[in-house]
């Protein structure tokens, strides 16, 4: 199972357990023993990993990274059973962190939804609910003056122009941005980079 990861951070992530020899999977929760999960960062050597993993309910755990697990590009994470017999089959992680390594996963891109509640949004404008990394507005008028908004839904999607006016208003984050070709219709998506 391969999965994107945030460099240099803590983080959860989940994987199945499948009881072994069998098909379903471990739902009667299991511990964990030192040695059960190794890390290789980048092609290096096998480590014993953090082994803070919790049974999450009908067979999924989670494993809970330190930072330093994940200064790779390439991490490989094995969930392996050392006990015989064995309770599980094993299992193996691998988490990418090519393209968040350079952005930390996103954290520099805010992803919103058109809301025509107030305004209606034009080739020009619009007002937006945040739906990540939080849902809270920023409230420091011109911040995002210079970033660029790009769609991901609707009739504008694929459109890309550059933010030249930014304020809260109407308590929802307003955007001013050089024309693009279509108007955005309420609860289209975006980016903002």
């Amino acid at each position: 199972m391969e999965i994107d990861g945030i460099y240099n951070k803590v983080q959860t992530f989940y994987f199945p357990l499948v009881d072994f020899g069998a098909t379903d999977f471990e739902s009667t929760p299991v511990t964990f023993a030192t040695g059960d999960v190794q890390v290789s960062i980048d092609g290096g050597n096998f480590a014993n990993a953090n082994a803070t993993c919790n049974h999450e309910g009908n067979g999924i755990y989670s494993w809970v990274c330190t930072a330093a697990e994940v200064t790779g590009t390439r991490i490989v994470v094995t969930i392996i059973d050392q006990t015989d017999p064995k309770a599980w089959e094993d299992q193996c992680i691998i988490i990418n962190t090519q393209m968040t390594a350079t952005i930390e996963a996103g954290q520099g891109i805010i992803i919103g939804t058109v809301d025509n509640t107030h305004f209606t949004a034009t080739t020009t404008a619009l007002e937006a609910t945040r739906q990540w990394p939080n849902t809270t507005e920023e409230t420091t008028a011109d911040s995002m003056i210079g970033k660029l908004i790009c769609f991901t839904s609707g009739i504008a999607l694929g459109e890309i122009s550059d933010i030249t006016d930014y304020a809260l208003a109407n308590s929802k984050e307003k955007y001013t941005y050089t024309a693009i070709v279509h108007t955005p219709g309420n609860g289209d998506r975006f980016v903002i980079i």
